[in-house]
């Protein structure tokens, strides 16, 4: 029996009203910000409105597919998209009405306890329907909902799909190895495109329109098959749905005297179903993420084995200065201190002075290194032009580049527009630079997802989700050429089942070094989210 939950509607409901609807509408739930009455009033709409309504979610074909496929949304088709709702906004009058209120419908009704129950290892789809406080469903999509799926052992942004007509697609589902206690919530952070103000701060509203305790179930035991990433799995301009699992982690663990997390055995291993290598290595408290293939955990051999005479170059905000350090320590057995916003280097393996990698990294938050805020404008300075072009052939042509771009694009353009029209720039002087290098692996390296109290931030969280599609777009469209070259991380999807607090980042980086030292609420604060990121480039490098 599906049913709804709506808080108290007043007298305009005849006699047992929710029984009433418990029996004729499925799956239909109302979370409200408030004792919004009109919302009331417009719920004594007949309640076959509703049923029709329920069909037609049931029967629509969703542009996104399943998560954790590999099928995936691309970002062309959701550049596509975007554009045209976002030039399209506006013209009539319920397009600028705000969201207040949402439906909720698919999820059965809670048993005793307020507990609801699904299965494992099915999709269940649940529709959004946002309203405003007149009780008028909108319109019009744009709105921004925050999802979230999470348990001890489980953490996930279920894919949402925005279908523009005011009604917003979720879909779950959960591996039947981690059936069990979970949380959903759902939290709008901005209504009505907000996000992609240039000050978005006083439209961002972080309201819970919904938290439900929802408990996996399985009638079996199985550990599913998923392959181990290879560079062929990099190669697609999609989106991923990935999610963060554990089986194994020490409830007791503590920081240690250097404000790092051993808290598994030294040689603990993954999971065949997670990961392949060195579990521990992450320091995550037995924390690793998988997507459409799981990823491998590199050791320090297999990994100056890879990249021995090659030569990185890094392009892109500070959170690159992070990855690069930790790449450094954690993974190759260095004790790297810091790295500048400007960083060229040879890098010898101490343990074999015979083994040796180039590498190169300049900022692009602004021509100065030393000042911010200016994104891929910085492209328009001709000596940061010239600058990159030379340390790019310094030498030799890189073996690998790694892009990003966004954190600082979101403060610098104040429309997505301006935006767009410096990423054509970007992407054709990066084309300039690559024609002819067949050799040269191209990794676009998504921007992540901005945390806390910095989703209010004008690189808020919607906007870099537009960025980061027009971006990647872009470049797959200039860089064609590149063939099986090309390739997607999408560090935006790694990077926000963490991005609710502090406990992961600084709000803007994901891999500050470890210490045991004060971190906003707590001490100390983990690093792990950068640390996978790290051996995801590695696998795009070298498998």
């Amino acid at each position: 029996m599906f049913g709804l939950t709506a808080g108290h509607f007043g007298s305009c409901f005849n006699e047992s009203p929710l029984r009433h609807m418990n029996s004729t509408m499925n799956g239909i739930i109302l979370i409200s910000l408030g004792a919004f009455l009109l919302l009331a009033l417009h719920l004594c709409t007949p309640l076959s409105y509703y049923s029709d309504l329920l069909f037609e979610f049931k029967d629509r074909v969703p542009s996104m597919s399943s998560p954790n496929s590999n099928k995936r949304s691309s970002f062309n088709e959701s550049t596509s998209i975007f554009f045209k709702r976002f030039s399209e906004y506006g013209k009539q009058e319920c397009h600028n009405v705000s969201t207040t209120a949402a439906l909720f419908f698919g999820l059965p009704r809670a048993e005793n306890g307020g507990e609801i129950t699904l299965s494992t290892d099915v999709l269940h789809k649940i529709w959004i329907v946002s309203y405003a406080a007149s009780g008028n469903r909108r319109c019009f999509g744009g709105d921004f909902y925050e999802t979230d799926l999470s348990s001890p052992q489980w953490k996930s942004r279920p894919p949402i799909t925005d279908v523009g007509d005011g009604s917003y697609l979720v879909e779950l589902k959960v591996d039947e190895e981690f059936a069990g206690n979970y949380t959903f919530k759902v939290i709008l952070l901005y209504s009505n495109f907000r996000g992609l103000e240039h000050q978005p701060d006083p439209w961002a509203l972080t309201k819970e329109m919904l938290t439900v305790q929802i408990r996996f179930t399985t009638s079996r035991k199985r550990n599913p098959h998923l392959a181990t990433c290879t560079s062929h799995d990099f190669m697609s301009a999609t989106t991923w749905s990935g999610k963060w699992t554990r089986t194994k982690f020490n409830e007791s663990c503590q920081l240690d005297k250097e404000g790092r997390y051993r808290c598994l055995g030294e040689h603990e291993e993954c999971d065949d179903s997670q990961c392949i290598g060195n579990l521990e290595s992450l320091e995550s408290n037995g924390w690793v993420y998988s997507a459409h293939c799981k990823f491998r955990i590199w050791n320090a051999a297999d990994a100056w084995k890879c990249l021995d005479g090659k030569k990185l170059f890094f392009w892109g905000d500070s959170n690159h200065q992070d990855t690069i350090r930790n790449l450094m320590n954690f993974v190759l057995g260095l004790n790297q201190e810091y790295i500048e916003r400007i960083f060229v280097a040879n890098v010898t393996n101490p343990s074999n002075p015979a083994q040796n990698f180039s590498l190169v990294s300049i900022f692009n938050g602004h021509a100065d290194p030393n000042q911010n805020l200016m994104g891929l404008g910085s492209l328009y300075v001709p000596a940061y032009r010239d600058l990159v072009k030379n340390e790019f052939f310094r030498g030799r042509a890189p073996d690998a580049v790694i892009i990003n771009s966004g954190i600082h694009d979101g403060h610098a353009w104040k429309k997505v527009h301006h935006f767009a029209a410096a990423v054509q720039t970007a992407s054709a002087f990066w084309r300039s630079l690559l024609e002819n290098k067949s050799s040269t692996r191209v990794v676009i390296r998504n921007t992540i997802t901005l945390a806390a109290i910095k989703r209010s931030d004008p690189s808020n969280p919607q906007k870099i989700e537009v960025f980061n599609s027009i971006l990647s777009n872009e470049f797959q469209k200039q860089l064609h050429s590149l063939e099986n070259q090309l390739m997607f991380v999408d560090d935006y999807d790694m990077t926000f089942p963490w991005h609710y607090d502090f406990c992961c980042s600084d709000g803007g980086h994901y891999g500050i070094k470890p210490a045991l030292a004060p971190w906003f609420d707590r001490v100390g604060h983990f690093y792990f989210v950068d640390v996978m990121l790290a051996h995801v480039l590695l696998t795009a490098i070298c498998s």
